[in-house]
Parts: structure tokens; C-alpha cells; sequence
């Protein structure tokens, strides 16, 4: 097989990679709430003595903390790198 060949199957087309990229903020969007309401419920039923503010809190908590995620993944610049100097 020459070169050309490889690279031609390696190369991914950009639809797929954004379709990827979708797929992984929907799944987290849905998992991190998903998570923050049944820890709302949890705290609300243990702790709060069955309030209902608990529960948005945390839903909220966990879809904002998977939106941040989504909007790193998206656009990467915006997450900060630690630049390293040699010692000279």
C-alpha cells in the first residue's frame, strides 16, 4: 500500500468530527444532569427536609459544569495551557 493510500483512509471528513463532538456534549449534558438531579433529590429527601431548591441546584450545577465542557470541546483555545520555559 503507497503513502497516498494511508493517508486518504486516515483522514476524517469534518462532518464526522462535529457529529462526534455533538455526540459527546449531548451525552454529557445528559449524564451531568442527569447526575445533579438524582444528587438534588438525594440532599433534598436526606438533608433539606424535602425542599424543591436542592434539586434545581444541582440540575443546574450539572448542566452548566457539561455546557462548559461542550463549549471547551468546541473551541479549545479558551482552555488554559501552562506554558513551560527551559532553564537555560
Amino acid at each position: 500500500m503507497s503513502a497516498t493510500n494511508n493517508t486518504k483512509a486516515a483522514a476524517i471528513p469534518s462532518e464526522e468530527i462535529l457529529s462526534r463532538k455533538w455526540d459527546e456534549c449531548l451525552s454529557n449534558v445528559i449524564v451531568k444532569s442527569g447526575i445533579g438531579l438524582s444528587v438534588g433529590i438525594v440532599a433534598s429527601a436526606l438533608v433539606f427536609k424535602k425542599r424543591s431548591w436542592p434539586i434545581s441546584v444541582s440540575t443546574g450545577l450539572g448542566l452548566g459544569y457539561a455546557l462548559s465542557q461542550c463549549e471547551r470541546n468546541f473551541n479549545p483555545t479558551l482552555v488554559p495551557v501552562a506554558k513551560y520555559q527551559d532553564k537555560k
